[in-house]
């Protein structure tokens, strides 16, 4: 009796041998497109600052990040990022050439704005350059 437990014991030993590893869960790879901004174009309009930009990336929809911050007018440096502007991800956005016009307030400040992409799962673009903008007297000579 001994002996058929330990050829029993030997039988599951062999027929458990080579490698094994803990199941995984098989996925199916989708190549995700990062969201992005291109052909970025910008200009001051009096007091406004006119961007204009296509968004590219997942067909479900892109949408797209603006954030502001004030230039110290003594270090001439940027102080904190804050949201500006949030426009949510659509398909219908997606590869069209689109328009955002930002309200610069006041002539006695320059601001930096920054943009990026968004989709609608969740994936970020890169943020733009830091585009200066400063308002513009329309009337003055």
């Amino acid at each position: 009796m001994k002996y058929k437990g330990w050829a029993l014991l030997w039988l599951l030993l062999l027929s458990s041998c080579g490698f094994k590893d803990a199941p995984q869960i098989a996925e199916h790879e989708q190549a995700t497109v990062t969201p992005q901004i291109v052909d970025l174009h910008y200009e001051v309009t009096g007091p406004a600052l006119k961007l204009e930009f296509v968004l590219q990336g997942n067909p479900a929809g892109v949408g797209y990040q603006i954030d502001r911050t004030e230039v110290d007018p003594y270090c001439q440096c940027p102080g904190m990022w804050r949201r500006y502007y949030e426009q949510e991800p659509y398909a219908k956005q997606v590869g069209e050439r689109l328009t955002k016009l930002l309200n610069l307030r006041t002539r006695e400040h320059d601001f930096l704005f920054r943009i990026r992409a968004v989709d609608v799962d969740g994936h970020f673009g890169p943020w733009s350059e830091p585009i200066r903008a400063h308002a513009v007297d329309l009337m003055r000579d």
